[in-house]
């Protein structure tokens, strides 16, 4: 009865730390972070509202550079490449479809916490990253209704990630972030190295003609740039954004961006005069993509909610049952080992003849 009863509470015991650890370490240091085999690819349906075509500028044919309306498909690959500890390489490649051409196509790499996704300063040096901060590529799991700092890839500086609400998508509940990037310079090496450096002065009367350079900047531009035949280009970017994240998860299950590039003067202050639309796009998450994030958020939940929540009560409702029956087992054993009954005193015989 003893040893049944000592297996019982070691039993029981075993259970309910185990309970304790699946709950408070395994699962969030293991399980609730992002895979060593993460591997999603995102499609987005989109339009062109304007796309810069730099061959045809050169030519001096300013109505075929500047091309309009065009229907767009991006599509966004974010796959682990390696990982040390709790740190990640991620590669983000994003590429941009219209008219069956490639219109933009961009590589980054990041070094990231597998927890927070947070990029971070600290990772193994044989690794090539971009030099980011905060979040890169999605929301940690288990986002809250705060806000965040989000890196942004054209222009290599952050923006917040401002919480507004809670908000149906795909029929999950899903928080919803808004993100907001006043008119910045472009410094993604990848975007400028498909950019002209610089424009053509006898270009200037046409865009002037059409509009697109007034009559006194065209005479600043005279007087800053005398005698030159070329004119240094340079780039921005601006973006308002909105994102709606799976809370559970960190899944970003639907997106709407409006993101505008525009060229302009390089004047030699720093300023850049906006002339040419170079891209400007508007897209969102593809029926079919949403779908596929609606499916991953289910999925990755229910293993988090298994794993940290479900098992853990079994086991330590399992365990606590034991430890209780272990201790009936041992009060039971332990009183059958003792002496029962009531003792009777001894009777002495009366003396032979009775009372006198």
């Amino acid at each position: 009865m003893r040893k049944a009863a000592i297996a019982s509470v070691v039993i029981g015991l075993i259970l309910g730390i185990g309970a304790g650890l699946m709950a408070w370490w395994v699962t969030p240091s293991y399980i609730a972070r992002m895979p060593s085999d993460f591997n999603k690819t995102r499609s987005y349906d989109g339009t062109i509202r304007t796309l810069f075509d730099p061959a045809a500028l050169a030519t001096g044919n300013l109505a075929a550079a500047i091309k309009t309306g065009l229907p767009a498909t991006l599509t966004e690959n974010v796959k682990v490449q390696q990982t040390s500890g709790n740190t990640a390489l991620l590669q983000d490649t994003r590429n941009v479809m219209a008219a069956g051409n490639t219109v933009g196509h961009i590589v980054s790499n990041y070094a990231v916490d597998r927890k927070s996704l947070e990029a971070v300063s600290s990772y193994p040096s044989d690794w090539t990253v971009a030099p980011a901060k905060g979040l890169t590529v999605s929301w940690p799991l288990g986002a809250k209704q705060q806000n965040h700092t989000g890196w942004v890839y054209m222009t290599y500086t952050t923006t917040p990630l401002k919480y507004v609400k809670q908000a149906q998508q795909g029929g999950i509940n899903t928080y919803e972030y808004q993100a907001t990037v006043p008119t910045t310079p472009i410094k993604n090496p990848q975007v400028l190295a498909n950019l002209p450096k610089s424009l053509p002065v006898s270009l200037l009367p046409g865009l002037k003609a059409a509009g697109l350079i007034s009559p006194a900047n065209l005479a600043s531009l005279s007087k800053m740039f005398p005698g030159a035949a070329q004119i240094p280009l340079g780039y921005t970017y601006q973006a308002s954004n909105t994102y709606y994240v799976a809370p559970a998860t960190g899944m970003v299950v639907n997106v709407v961006k409006n993101e505008t590039e525009m060229g302009g003067i390089a004047l030699p202050n720093g300023t850049i005069i906006p002339v040419l639309p170079v891209l400007a796009m508007t897209y969102h998450t593809s029926p079919a993509s949403m779908s596929a994030a609606v499916n991953d958020a289910n999925s990755g939940s229910s293993m988090i909610t298994l794993f940290g929540v479900t098992l853990p009560i079994v086991a330590a409702s399992a365990g606590f049952v034991l430890v209780v029956l272990g201790a009936f087992l041992w009060t039971r054993g332990t009183s059958k080992g003792r002496p029962t009954g009531i003792a009777h005193p001894e009777r002495h015989p009366t003396p032979a003849g009775g009372v006198s």
